[in-house]
């Protein structure tokens, strides 16, 4: 049975909790144990760009970010519009107390299925690339949370060498009605359904941001079903747009090899959940956690800690746990894993990622 918060469990982690608290940054960042070190040449040379779109629970939000927080990586924040004004000045308060956290230039109203969940990533993407020195992008909910240290994604991604974790449906006939009963999609453009969910490089953030290409294709993703599936798997698996890391092999064995690292979640078809479901994804209860410890994902998507707060608190120290394991060398994780995954061995290589 999922764990109800208490009360006054919930008051101390309101959002006047945070805007109280980091009046004082530096204690703020004290009292929450928050690593401000890069821990590692390797991690320090290695930057990440997060975006991170937040529109339920602060405290859960904060969490995320202190177990993802690095000094060198890069963390955009999207308020959605629905948010009251005290959640979001919870939101900038949090910020204020990093150079390398921002919320976002713009905010939007964030409905499941609309394009406005695509277009918060997009101002999100935009606004990082004002930074110079990242390598990868990750786009990130309030809901989801790492499987892995930043040194594990760092080794994880360099194993990646350019290549683009966006994710292709294994039956996309089963998609087409998406799209079939609107004008022509932009010359040389096919559309592919896939994930919202991405772990790509910089030079595609850029193409998907700048290029006139890409800024037809999100025109025009507008008139289409559940958009945010759409945009990224077609610019990826359009080979010929030539984009950096893009999928470049033979697209009928894309969809039944494919594996996306980006996140688990535990589908409804699966019926292996022992929480209960939103979208046809479980949120996970305490019995769930065995099979999540032992992911290769680097994160976990749908974790919400008022339902059942023991797996964010085994999730937390789980990961911290890793942390220290690393600093002292112990890192369990086979790279080979990952270099040898399909889209990996597929990918456009460029020189300078």
């Amino acid at each position: 049975m999922a764990n109800r918060l208490s009360n006054e469990y919930l008051n101390v982690l309101s959002p006047f909790y945070y805007i109280s608290r980091t009046r004082d940054c530096k204690k703020f960042l004290r009292d929450r144990d928050y690593i401000t070190s890069t821990l590692s040449s390797e991690e320090e040379d290695f930057q990440i760009a997060y975006s991170i779109l937040v529109f339920k629970s602060i405290n859960q939000f904060e969490r995320l970010l202190r177990s993802i927080y690095r000094p060198q990586n890069f963390y955009c924040v999207h308020a959605d519009t629905k948010m009251s004004d005290v959640r979001r000045k919870a939101l900038e308060s949090i910020a204020s107390c990093f150079d390398n956290v921002f919320m976002s230039s713009k905010s939007y109203d964030v409905r499941w299925g609309k394009i406005t969940v695509l277009q918060a990533d997009i101002i999100c993407m935009q606004d990082l690339l004002r930074y110079k020195k990242w390598k990868y992008f990750i786009n990130l909910t309030g809901q989801d949370f790492p499987l892995k240290t930043n040194l594990e994604i760092v080794k994880i991604l360099k194993a990646y060498n350019g290549a683009n974790d966006v994710s292709i449906s294994n039956n996309q006939a089963k998609f087409a009605h998406r799209w079939t009963n609107i004008k022509t999609s932009p010359p040389g453009v096919f559309p592919y359904k896939g994930s919202l969910h991405i772990t790509v490089n910089r030079q595609f953030v850029e193409y998907a941001i700048t290029n006139k290409t890409a800024t037809q294709l999100l025109k025009w993703l507008v008139g289409t079903i559940i958009p945010d599936e759409s945009f990224f798997s077609t610019l990826n698996f359009n080979s010929n747009l030539g984009i950096p890391g893009s999928f470049q092999g033979n697209f009928t064995n894309a969809m039944a090899l494919y594996k996306s690292m980006t996140r688990y979640k535990i589908w409804k078809l699966d019926k292996s959940c022992n929480g209960q479901y939103v979208h046809a994804i479980c949120i996970p209860a305490v019995e769930d956690l065995s099979k999540i410890h032992s992911r290769p994902e680097l994160f976990i998507n749908k974790v919400y800690w008022d339902y059942e707060h023991y797996v964010l608190d085994c999730l937390e120290e789980s990961i911290r746990n890793r942390t220290i394991d690393n600093i002292l060398g112990i890192i369990d994780l086979n790279i080979s894993d990952y270099s040898s995954l399909y889209f990996v061995k597929h990918a456009l290589r460029v020189n300078n990622i």
